[in-house]
This record gives C-alpha cells, structure tokens and sequence, in this order.
C-alpha cells in the first residue's frame, strides 16, 4: 500500500514537471518570437527619394535634348546608390545598388580623385567574360584575381575588378570624366560600399557589377547626383 502511494507520488510529481518544462518551453519559444518580429519590424526598409530621381531623369532630357527616354543609370550620392530605371512609360525603379564613390569628394578636375557629377553616356564596356574579381590594368585583364574584403578592410591599392563600364561626360561640368578614367567597376574593398572610398569612380561589389553589365549598353545615360552635403562642391 505505501509502495503504491509512493509510486502515485512520483508519477503526480514527473507529470508536473513535464507540465512546468512544456511551459517554460513555449514562453522562452514565444519570448524570442516576439523578439524577432521586433527586430524585423524596426529594421529601417531603404525607400528612395523618388522626387529626387525624378529631377535627375529631366537633366538628362534638358542636356541631351531626348524627351522619349528608356533604361537610364541613375546614382545617388545622397545615398550611395545606383538605380537602374526604366522611364519608358513612367518612373520605375528596375534594380538598386549599394556603390561608393570618391573620398575626396565630388569635382571635375584633373588629378583630383573626385567623383564627377551630372550627365554621363556610356561610352564602352570591357570585361564581358571575366570571373569574378579579375582585376584589370588599362582596361585588360592581368590574370589575377583580388582578395575580396566584406569587412572593413581599407588597403591602399585600388583594384579595378571583374567589370569595366567607362563614362563619357556630356556638360561642361564634366567633360573630363573620359580622360579621367571614371568607371563604374568591381571593388576589392566590398566591406566598405555605402561609404566615400573610391579615387574617383563609382565602386560596386563584384556580383552587382556583373549583373548590372549586360543590363546596359554603350549609349545608356548616366546622372551622378552629386550630394547635398558635399563640402568639396566646385562651382558650376
């Protein structure tokens, strides 16, 4: 008989505990939950300054006096973007990219390093079938593939790598963005996008610059929006 009561005990006493660790279980479940619909929810979404976009597709109409306009490359130093837009029909943005350009600012003139801003064309491409991270010297590839840095590596060198898109500037403004080499091309230094880096050209990760490439032609316009808080601005 005390045996049994004994046993009805402990069968009473592993049932609570089941009950108190099942319990604990979905309140520590539904805690972190909570705490990951939070961060989720406060985690700032990027939403682009359309109005500014918008203002940067009529330069390149006033400029090139081309009203009926299709796939432009847009760049927003405000933000350290660069959008691929269709404005066919209406503004739409097609694809967004974390770039960097020049930390020394934004300007025109020679030796320099600085970004130039305002209307651009295309003027040609080079890298088509390169693998990723080729780095390339007057605009051929070496042979060799550069160390990738995600972090915040920050090393002198400055590679071109993977692609080459060469600009042609259109205004007074930038009419020396050709002989300065201005690119839009890969970075060694990927870490470090979405900051001033750059000697000049428009930086991107290796994967954004391969997939921007065939996305583009020799002919597409380019605007650099040049930063609202840019100390180094030259005058026009």
């Amino acid at each position: 008989m005390k045996q049994n009561t004994i046993f009805k005990h402990l069968v009473s006493l592993s049932v609570s505990l089941l009950i108190l660790f099942t319990f604990t279980s979905c309140k520590k479940d539904t805690e972190e939950l909570k705490t990951e619909t939070t961060t989720i929810a406060t985690e700032k979404v990027y939403i682009p300054n359309v109005e500014r976009l918008a203002s940067a597709v009529e330069e390149i109409k006033i400029v090139t006096g081309i009203t009926e306009l299709d796939t432009l490359i847009l760049i927003d130093g405000n933000d350290n973007k660069l959008f691929l837009v269709s404005v066919k029909d209406e503004l739409i943005v097609l694809k967004d990219y974390i770039i960097s350009a020049s930390k020394y600012g934004y300007g025109a003139k020679r030796g320099s390093n600085q970004t130039p801003w305002g209307v651009h064309i295309i003027d040609s491409k080079y890298g088509d079938t390169a693998p990723e991270g080729m780095c390339f010297y007057d605009r051929r590839p070496t042979g060799e593939i550069a160390t990738i840095f995600t972090d915040t590596t920050n090393i002198e060198i400055d590679p071109v790598t993977s692609r080459i898109i060469w600009l042609k500037g259109l205004e007074e403004i930038n009419r020396t963005s050709y002989w300065r080499f201005v690119y839009i091309h890969g970075t060694h230094e990927e870490g470090l996008l979405g900051t001033p880096q750059s000697k000049g050209c428009i930086r991107m990760s290796n994967k954004d610059v391969i997939e921007l490439f065939p996305l583009v032609n020799a002919g597409t316009y380019v605007n650099i929006i040049r930063p609202e808080t840019d100390g180094t601005m030259e005058e026009e």
